[in-house]
């Protein structure tokens, strides 16, 4: 899950690819503001979204092309990469990052130039990048490593535990990686273990400032940090857990997760506004969201069952 981002998808395969699950709830769940997107792809997965602007919107599925929305139709853009995408992070239309296996893709508007992570710091398997200018760049995968790009090399650090799903920061010198077994922080000079009530787990860390930080982890417990202290949310009452988190402003936030969950953030509570119907013969796993506004938001995933594998592409326009 990238800024929009999620848990490594390979993970979630290994997981949901042997275990198929009914749901059992009250009611079923739809959000009516929530739709399939009208004339979206047919991927067998939407890993990742990114949206630049209402008209400008990229997911990526695994291959090595990213589907792109105009405001009126999808297109395909060809990275021209060896390995299939799994991650993207945006400064800009002109600042873009992919993850492709052990390389990040650099794309600056016109063209994509392969970035090699693997070989200089050892990072394998790349989940997610983020970064705070074209001169502080960040990446983790499947290692322990967390990988720095600093304009001009890149370098590496241990820090954690391996299987790491997200990093996120608010600037240079706060920066969070999150991992299977726990989340570290780094202040500018030294990475630290940060102790969570609700624990780590796969799924995304990503935040709106220094002071408003969530981690959601595929579970029903969310920890939220304000600056001061860190807080445990329970979200058992959902059908569903949540596995990542995009918003506007802290007070207006969406998150996705297991069972096409969907809830709502309103700076006071948690509110879920859609899951999968009862006793449906699929499991609908959203893994991303990310839009350009409070009435724009974009979430991607895949539905699991019958058929096979079928990729999700949903978009919200109240």
């Amino acid at each position: 899950m990238t800024d929009g981002s999620k848990r490594p998808y390979a993970d979630r395969m290994r997981i949901w690819g042997v275990i198929l699950v009914f749901v059992v709830a009250c009611g079923d769940g739809s959000g009516s503001d929530w739709t399939s997107a009208q004339g979206a792809p047919s991927v067998l997965a939407a890993i990742d979204v990114w949206a630049f602007s209402p008209t400008d919107v990229w997911v990526v599925d695994g291959s090595s092309s990213i589907q792109r929305y105009d405001g009126e139709g999808w297109s395909v853009l060809d990275s021209g990469s060896n390995g299939g995408l799994r991650c993207i992070f945006a400064l800009s239309p002109t600042e873009v990052w992919l993850c492709s296996g052990g390389d990040l893709l650099f794309y600056d508007g016109a063209t994509f130039e392969p970035m090699n992570v693997s070989q200089p710091t050892g990072l394998s398997g790349l989940t997610d990048v983020w970064a705070s200018s074209a001169n502080d760049v960040w990446a983790v995968g499947d290692d322990a490593i967390v990988a720095h790009y600093d304009g001009n090399s890149w370098g590496r650090t241990i820090a954690g535990s391996p299987f790491k799903s997200s990093i996120w920061g608010s600037g240079p010198s706060d920066v969070y990686a999150l991992s299977t077994f726990d989340l570290v922080h780094y202040d500018g000079s030294t990475w630290t273990e940060i102790d969570l009530d609700a624990g780590a787990g796969d799924g995304q860390v990503w935040g709106t400032s220094a002071s408003d930080v969530w981690v959601m982890t595929d579970s029903s417990e969310l920890s939220h940090f304000d600056g001061a202290q860190w807080q445990t949310i329970d979200t058992f009452d959902f059908v569903g857990d949540l596995s990542a988190v995009w918003g506007p402003s802290p007070d207006d936030l969406w998150a996705v997760g297991s069972a096409g969950a969907i809830a709502h953030y309103d700076g006071n509570s948690w509110r879920q506004v859609a899951h999968q119907q009862i006793g449906a013969p699929y499991l609908r796993l959203f893994l991303a969201v990310h839009g350009t506004s409070s009435t724009d938001v974009w979430a991607v995933g895949q539905q699991l069952g019958e058929g096979g594998s079928t990729g999700l592409i949903y978009h919200y326009q109240p």
